[in-house]
């Protein structure tokens, strides 16, 4: 027996196992890390963070809480999954546009359009992202708002090159990083889809308005 025991223990140990294990739930329950954070998020805006409970997850996806718990450790990493793909989506349209060849006002514009388009594309993380940070653990909201930091001296860096080579008026750069990204921001709470304006059209006003006052005549 007490062979027995060593060898279930080494077995339940080992990497191979646990891989195994995992597979073969995910092949038997069909669920995925993504789906958990997708059922997740329609629930956190349906009822807030802290109304929903693990069990309440586990509900919508037809599983048992010791079930998730094996994806997940904890509903505050589910919120951390969410603000980190929230981020990872930001950050990857940002790296993409400063990657292309183009002048300051060009640039000026691609960033509002995608950071507009983002806030539609991804409108229900966005929401979490805007309405939950509190619930973050300290290093997790560290590591996020250090994230937020570089997102913005990368936007900031644009407008700096563009007083540099005098394209743009002597503004303070900073504030003006954070209008623009407030005014793009707070259209998940007011904008209608089936309002007068599309989109892109929105993305194209706030591009004129912001350029017709920083731009050198």
């Amino acid at each position: 027996m007490a062979v027995i025991r060593k060898f279930m223990h080494e077995l339940l140990q080992s990497k191979t196992f646990t891989i195994s294990l995992y597979e073969f739930m995910e092949g038997r329950m069909g669920l995925t890390k993504q789906e958990i954070i997708t059922a997740s998020v329609n629930l956190f805006n349906e009822k807030s963070y802290s109304a929903t409970s693990v069990q309440d997850i586990a509900d919508v996806l037809n599983v048992t809480k010791a079930a998730l718990y094996y994806y997940i450790s904890s509903k505050e990493e589910i919120l951390y999954e969410i603000f980190d793909q929230t981020m990872t989506t930001a950050e990857f349209r940002l790296n993409k546009l400063m990657e292309q060849k183009m002048t300051v006002e060009e640039r000026i514009r691609k960033f509002i359009y995608n950071h507009i388009m983002a806030v539609f594309d991804e409108a229900p993380n966005i929401s979490i992202f805007f309405t939950e940070k509190a619930h973050l653990t300290p290093d997790n909201l560290e590591s996020i708002n250090v994230r937020r930091k570089i997102y913005e001296k990368k936007i900031a860096s644009v407008f700096e090159e563009g007083i540099e080579k005098n394209i743009l008026k002597k503004i303070d750069v900073i504030p003006t990083v954070y209008a623009i990204i407030g005014m793009c921001n707070w259209l998940y709470h007011w904008y209608k889809p089936n309002g007068r304006l599309k989109p892109e059209e929105i993305a194209e006003l706030y591009s004129d308005m912001i350029l017709n006052g920083i731009l050198k005549q």
